[in-house]
Formats: C-alpha cells, sequence, structure tokens
C-alpha cells in the first residue's frame, strides 16, 4: 500500500514538472530558440546534458566534471571498504561520495529545468510602479527578433 502511494506522488511530481511550460506567443518569437522544460528534464538525466541543451557549456562541464569527480572518488572509497569491511568511518566516507553524486545529479536537474523556464527572462521589463503596472506589469522590451543560434 505504501509503495503504491510513493508510486503515485512520484508519478504526480513527474506530470507537474513536465506540465510548467508557460503559454508562448508563438507569432513574436523564433521557434529554435525556444526552450522546453521537459526536454531539458531529460537531457539532464545524464549530468551537464540539460544545460548543453540550454546552451551553457560551462555549467554543463561543471556538473559533469563534479559528477565524474565524486564517481571516481566513489569507487576509491568502495575498494577501501572491501579491504577492511569493519571500518565504520571508510563505510561512511562510501556513503558520503554517493550523496554528493546524488546532490550533484539533482541540482543538475533543478538548474537545467529552471533555466530552461526563464530562457526569455531578459526579453522583459517591469514597469516600476506607473498607474498602469496594475493591469499589465510585464511589457515585452523593443529589441527585435530573438535569435539564439550564434
Amino acid at each position: 500500500m505504501v509503495v503504491q502511494v510513493k508510486r503515485v506522488i512520484l508519478i504526480l511530481f513527474a506530470m507537474t514538472l513536465l506540465n510548467g511550460q508557460s503559454q508562448i506567443d508563438k507569432s513574436q518569437v523564433d521557434s529554435s530558440s525556444i526552450k522546453y522544460p521537459g526536454k531539458a528534464l531529460f537531457f539532464s538525466i545524464i549530468p551537464g546534458g540539460g544545460q548543453i541543451y540550454n546552451r551553457n557549456p560551462l555549467k554543463a562541464l561543471l556538473f559533469a566534471g563534479a559528477f565524474a569527480y565524486y564517481g571516481f572518488e566513489y569507487g576509491q572509497a568502495q575498494q577501501d571498504y572491501d579491504q577492511d569491511l569493519t571500518n565504520q568511518d571508510l563505510h561512511r566516507i562510501r556513503n558520503d561520495k554517493i550523496w554528493m553524486m546524488g546532490l550533484i545529479w539533482t541540482l543538475n536537474i533543478l538548474d537545467a529545468y529552471v533555466d530552461s523556464q526563464l530562457w526569455d527572462f531578459d526579453n522583459y521589463d517591469i514597469d516600476d510602479g506607473s498607474p498602469s503596472s496594475e493591469t499589465e506589469p510585464l511589457q515585452s522590451k523593443k529589441t527585435g527578433k530573438t535569435n539564439d543560434t550564434e
């Protein structure tokens, strides 16, 4: 029973993440520059993949490098622990490496999702208190067409 409830919660959580894309006026946006959060989540299964999709190669290198580093450290800690199974410190060190890998992987997914949600954040100005700001708080900048292909 508890396992079924956990599965339902996990499925509902995944569906809400995939449904997070806001409505976009496609007549004013170059369709090749739109970032979709669902694709970013899919690519971020591999650390750094979502950042590459969002065109952030430095972040991708950071996440992939950190994940690979702790993966290597986990391998070393596992070998040390296999040699002395009674040493609790080695057991804790090995588990800490696993936790760090999980943390990096989770931050990788969250960063890719949020970055894809905010792909057009620079295209809006927030009005600073004029009376018309109550009816229309966000106004599109007059910057012309967006071209992220370069």
